[in-house]
């Protein structure tokens, strides 16, 4: 079995038949949302599989890819049962992961805008033999220097063919966290104001829903500062990540673990020398205590496992025969760093966030309302803290969290104590550092918890 890991192009996963949780049976319940949500976000912590995710998307619902059904999804639940949106959209994927953030707002501009540029003049080139009116804009393209322009015509072109565009975007806040992470606020404040290029685009986008030309929408995310900032201009977007039926949509099942652990071991014999390895119960005890825990709903059925951190830790088996000598991937280490820096913009003196990190890290619980959606001026209450902290992955509900007003959250599982403690296994600290005692006091664990 070939492990995926690092892996987000669900096309060539299926062509090199590595290993795939199967996340189609959502595909109905994301069209079952069409009676007044057709733009939708979703948000997850950091390598938690949402890329993948847009990719099995695009594939499933792209005009274009029609005839590509069978061999990309032969084997899976939509085989067997396909929706009737299947492969009736225009899909244009927008990936704002690697849109710069160093120099001013104009070089800022040029690389947004190049970036949606690029990945139009894909688009364009995959459907431009079939539809003349694209192949026009194609051939002008490089005459667009602004992405909100560039939209407003892609989306009148679109609506002029009779067709709908389904419209993913991949990373939408991944530029805005490295901006506030790197101290740069002025420059985030100047790019989501009311004339800024970033909320210019994501209006064009809002307008385009109105001209008929943008069916379908699916954003993936981090936090929702930046939605909150965009509100007054792109108040279409139904949030989504919270919802009992998308717990796990993104992230590994128990079940998928022991599939793709169990298929591993039985393609790879050797393995099982190792008594660590070989002992399936003491393996999948070490996953579930390092990567699993985390809850998105407050009802959730199931909990779910850090999909990148599991696919690290098999990657690791096959390569090395053994297990990672650090439990916490070095990408992933390196992801939360910056996440966390965030969280030092709550105050000027980081005298909250120092209180809230001892706080969790003492009792191991904190109870406290969520906030669905706060944007940088909405940043210094504990509440849009806690909710930050949750966002990024750092909290989770726990058990029980259903039946009261103020939700308790907790630390999901060891690796992520362990980075919130500072040890050597994790980046050095860009929080404000917590005590010496809260550094030292033992994990406390919840009677309530199954880790």
């Amino acid at each position: 079995m070939r492990i995926p890991y690092g892996q987000s192009n669900f096309a060539a996963l299926r062509h090199d038949r590595a290993f795939y949780a199967d996340k189609t049976p959502f595909l109905p319940e994301l069209e079952s949302l069409e009676s007044g949500y057709r733009y939708l976000i979703f948000l997850r912590p950091r390598r938690f599989g949402k890329s993948l995710l847009v990719t099995m998307l695009e594939s499933y619902y792209d005009a274009s890819r029609a005839g590509q059904f069978d061999d990309l999804f032969g084997g899976l639940w939509i085989h067997r049962h396909p929706t009737a949106e299947r492969g009736q959209y225009l899909a244009l994927t927008l990936d704002f992961s690697s849109v710069t953030v160093s120099g001013d707002p104009e070089s800022m501009r040029r690389s947004f805008a190049t970036t949606v540029k690029g990945d139009v003049r894909l688009f364009l080139m995959r459907y431009r033999d079939r539809f003349p009116d694209l192949a026009h804009l194609h051939a002008t393209l490089d005459s667009y220097d602004d992405a909100a322009g560039l939209m407003t015509t892609l989306l009148s072109v679109v609506a002029g063919l009779g067709q709908k565009l389904y419209l993913f975007i991949d990373e939408y806040d991944h530029f805005a966290n490295r901006m506030l992470a790197g101290g740069q606020e002025g420059l985030y404040e100047t790019i989501v104001r009311e004339t800024g290029f970033v909320r210019s685009f994501y209006a064009a986008l809002k307008a385009g829903t109105r001209s008929g030309g943008l069916g379908r929408m699916f954003i993936t995310g981090v936090s929702p500062i930046l939605l909150d900032d965009l509100s007054s201009g792109f108040n279409i977007i139904r949030h989504v990540s919270m919802l009992d039926r998308f717990n796990a949509m993104a992230g590994f099942t128990r079940a998928e673990v022991e599939q793709a652990t169990d298929q591993l071991l039985a393609d790879t014999p050797s393995l099982l020398a190792d008594p660590q390895i070989g002992d399936r119960a003491a393996l999948l005890t070490t996953l579930e205590r390092h990567y699993n825990g985390y809850s998105f709903s407050r009802r959730a059925a199931e909990r779910v496992f850090n999909s990148d951190l599991v696919l690290y830790f098999l990657s690791t088996l096959v390569s090395t025969g053994r297990y990672p000598e650090q439990m916490l991937d070095i990408n992933v280490r390196t992801d939360y760093g910056r996440l966390q820096r965030i969280a030092s913009l709550s105050g000027k003196t980081g005298a909250a966030t120092r209180e809230l990190l001892e706080t969790i890290l003492t009792e191991q619980t904190i109870r406290s309302e969520l906030v669905e959606q706060f944007g940088m001026r909405a940043m210094y209450g504990r509440a849009q803290l806690v909710s930050l902290f949750y966002y990024m992955g750092m909290l989770t509900f726990s058990p029980g969290a259903a039946d009261t007003a103020r939700p308790e959250l907790s630390i999901p599982n060891r690796v992520i104590r362990a980075l919130l403690r500072g040890r050597e296994s994790s980046p050095v600290h860009p929080w404000p550092a917590p005590s010496a005692k809260a550094r030292a006091k033992p994990a406390k664990r919840s009677r309530k918890r199954a880790s």
